[in-house]
């Protein structure tokens, strides 16, 4: 079903989702889904670096620096630090940023990387890298699956307006005088019919492959006159193909490339789970003993190429989408704000992600035969918050009942 180019075993991790969403769990299921999803995002911190690292030497010509950002603040922080430029509009913007801290979303979480040169005086800002955190992966994920089965459904829905036509003698079902009533029912019996399907597991089948490609993403500045050349950088660095090309104008302005990328598979050997990271895994249910051997089977099985977005900006677009009139953040909030399709069908799927992703982080590895959400169940949020927390062992309610022996 969800298909993160960004990762290896993705097909496995379509399958995972298909069966999740028709509560067919395997029992090889949880373990599969935390080594997919924990383990690429441990590998994507390496290879995003080596990529970004080895791009930047072939088209500056001398090695950058990184360092860690948790948070957007951070990134702007330096951004409005160390300016490539000004202008009198980014002047004002960086003035109204130290004015009001508060209104640009600082604590945003960020897992990602700053890049920057030294430059004569002063550190020269380059670009960015970022990896999506688990809850937006759930996130585009189920917003991805939601539009499909919204569409699913208006189709179920005008097969029923073209029948009706067909009974009342009208050549086409666009020449009807359709109640809003009627419109009504007919989307609603559409819809049982395909919760219908899923409850039953017939649509298990015919669930598409749907792509997200950003999940690993580059932001790269580079003003408009050097974009051809940054162009010729990646189509000729090693192992790397431009795949597709996409201008945005307007309030937000870069333009997007979707790369394949070959993996460094030999990097990527030499450098398994340790230290910190080992510690991290073990919090996420992992045996420490085995965490090595897991490693290099889950990478000797996976793919040896990978997707990425990676998007250029001159720097005033840079800080239009950080600080200005396109910010990121304002945008995510305005795209969930407009979700189009917002019935209990939409709402599970949202839950069914976000607690797949979530279980990744949590200490605990259960076996389901049964997922404990079910796409055509009514929850409440509070049930759904009850599950999440008995993840983590924490308790669910403010009661002193103890247990029952």
């Amino acid at each position: 079903m969800l298909f993160l180019e960004s990762f290896i075993h993705r097909m496995t991790l379509a399958q995972i989702v298909s069966r999740w969403m028709v509560n067919r769990p395997m029992s090889t299921d949880v373990k599969q889904l935390k080594e997919i999803i924990n383990f690429n995002s441990y590998i994507a911190r390496i290879w995003v670096e080596f990529f970004t690292k080895e791009l930047a030497r072939r088209f500056y010509g001398k090695d950058c620096l990184s360092f860690s950002a948790k948070t957007k603040g951070m990134l702007k922080d330096f951004a409005v630090k160390h300016p490539a430029y000004t202008t009198p509009r980014i002047t004002r913007l960086i003035d109204r940023y130290h004015r009001y801290p508060e209104d640009f979303y600082r604590e945003t979480p960020f897992d990602g990387k700053i890049y920057y040169y030294e430059g004569q005086d002063v550190p020269v800002f380059i670009g960015t890298t970022r990896i999506k955190r688990f809850r937006r992966i759930a996130e585009k994920g189920s917003r991805r699956i939601v539009d499909f089965l919204f569409e699913r459904i208006r189709g179920h829905a005008d097969d029923l307006a073209a029948e009706r036509a067909d009974r009342l003698g009208i050549a086409q079902k666009e020449q009807l005088v359709t109640p809003e009533n009627i419109m009504i029912d007919e989307f609603s019996h559409a819809e049982r019919r395909l919760i219908k399907s899923i409850r039953l597991g017939t649509i298990e089948s015919e669930l598409p492959l749907l792509s997200i490609p950003d999940i690993v993403g580059v932001k790269v500045i580079v003003e408009q006159d050097r974009h051809s050349r940054f162009i010729e950088t990646i189509n000729a660095l090693k192992g790397c193909t431009l795949i597709e090309k996409e201008e945005h104008k307007g309030i937000y302005n870069a333009i997007n490339l979707r790369i394949a990328y070959d993996l460094p598979r030999e990097l990527l050997q030499n450098h398994p789970p340790s230290g910190r990271y080992a510690e991290i895994m073990s919090k996420r249910g992992f045996d420490l003993d085995q965490i090595h051997h897991q490693y290099n089977t889950f990478l000797t099985a996976g793919e040896d190429q990978v997707h990425l977005e990676l998007i250029i900006c001159n720097f005033n677009d840079f800080i239009e989408s950080e600080i200005g009139k396109s910010m990121h953040e304002e945008r995510i909030l305005t795209q969930r704000a407009n979700r189009e399709y917002n019935s209990h069908l939409a709402t599970n799927i949202r839950y069914l992600m976000n607690y797949m992703l979530t279980l990744c982080l949590a200490p605990s590895s259960p076996e389901y035969e049964d997922v404990p959400i079910k796409l055509w169940v009514k929850y409440m949020p509070d049930t759904i918050d009850c599950l999440i927390r008995n993840l983590y062992h924490v308790p669910a309610d403010s009661s002193f009942d103890a247990p029952k022996e």
